[in-house]
């Protein structure tokens, strides 16, 4: 079921943006910002400009340098549309409408459609093809975590344990957009050159949006969940939200797509509803919000629809909507599992902590 543009116009759009979601929002821009540049705030048009930190190489820097720049833009770039191609750059955007990552379940067997080779595969710095057996999928959410942190965050050996994450952490360099841009165009023996795959624009959109997330100019991983070894989903939930503010802010920019329950929309395969999705993936979901669902793709990529960014203001005020939202969606009452087969989480669960009802 999609919404077209009159009902979004008269409902609001939903707040919590998963696979088969059903709306779509328009992305906030900002201008890329040079070493002198101010950037705006990309999540309201009456955010407060802040002046963009000086790109400067660092010795603790965690990117190496790259030898081919990216090209600067003149178009403003789209901070949330650099957050969903983070999350999938073949599900977002036109020109990859085609890619197809080679599948996981043929060892050594590039068998997709698209890229340079045109089988599904990438390649690395020095040509050699980097192929999907440990079913990474070509995506950098997959190579550095849903937190960006790479091995010391939630797909790190301390939690989730994903095979294919990197030890990169992009939240702990201080690598000017400019400087990742280039990184991720030209790869490295792990890391795919991704230059073959998303042009200047692309890539200078999730070279700033890594940037803006790592500043707080975007929502934080951190300032939303806390990293928690050995609990269910290695994750719990940060102190602060309130779950009253979050219900009402549900009903504007939710309730017109996933009903006034959370229960009208499924995902994955209708294991969960909106309310079970956040209570037990919260450390993705996060992303999505802030960001938007990846845009209708092709074959076994296909979605309902599309939706862009849900939150508003600045990095501070977008964290306490989103944690307003999360303390809300905690409520198993309020927002029930409804016919979703998947379970619910259990009292006491560590994810939603004190926002459990």
């Amino acid at each position: 079921m999609q919404c077209d543009a009159a009902r979004m116009k008269r409902l609001g759009v939903c707040a919590l943006v998963l696979a088969f979601s059903a709306c779509h929002t328009e992305s906030p821009q900002v201008p890329l910002p040079d070493s002198s540049a101010q950037v705006v705030q990309s999540s309201s048009a009456s955010a407060p400009a802040v002046v963009a930190p000086s790109a400067s190489a660092s010795a603790s820097a965690v990117v190496p340098a790259a030898s081919s720049a990216v090209a600067q833009p003149a178009a403003p770039v789209d901070l949330a549309l650099g957050g969903r191609l983070y999350d999938s750059f073949f599900r977002d955007g036109s020109h990859m409408a085609g890619f197809e990552p080679d599948a996981s379940s043929t060892k050594g067997k590039a068998d997709g459609k698209g890229g340079p080779r045109k089988d599904g595969s990438l390649l690395n710095k020095d040509g050699t093809p980097l192929l999907n057996d440990a079913g990474h999928d070509y995506r950098l959410k997959n190579f550095f975590g849903w937190d960006l942190r790479g091995e010391s965050g939630i797909y790190g050996a301390g939690y989730m344990k994903k095979g294919y994450v990197l030890k990169v952490d992009l939240l702990s360099g201080r690598e000017s957009a400019k400087e990742l841009a280039s990184w991720l165009k030209n790869g490295t023996a792990e890391v795919p050159a991704y230059g073959s795959v998303m042009d200047d624009a692309s890539l200078a959109a999730v070279s700033e949006f890594i940037v803006a997330v790592r500043e707080r100019k975007l929502v934080h991983p951190a300032d939303v969940f806390d990293l928690k070894a050995g609990s269910p989903g290695n994750y719990s939930l940060r102190s602060g939200g309130n779950a009253a503010r979050g219900k009402e802010l549900y009903g504007e920019r939710c309730a017109g797509c996933h009903g006034n329950d959370g229960t009208k929309l499924l995902f994955d395969g209708g294991e969960f509803s909106l309310g079970s999705h956040a209570r037990q993936k919260a450390y993705e979901d996060w992303l999505k919000i802030m960001n938007g669902q990846p845009g209708t793709g092709t074959g076994k990529w296909t979605y309902i629809g599309t939706m862009g960014p849900q939150l508003k203001g600045t990095g501070a005020e977008m964290t306490r909507e989103l944690l307003d939202l999360f303390a809300a969606l905690c409520d198993r009452a309020a927002f029930p599992k409804g016919a979703a087969k998947g379970k619910d989480v259990d009292n006491g669960d560590a994810r939603c902590r004190d926002y459990l009802r």
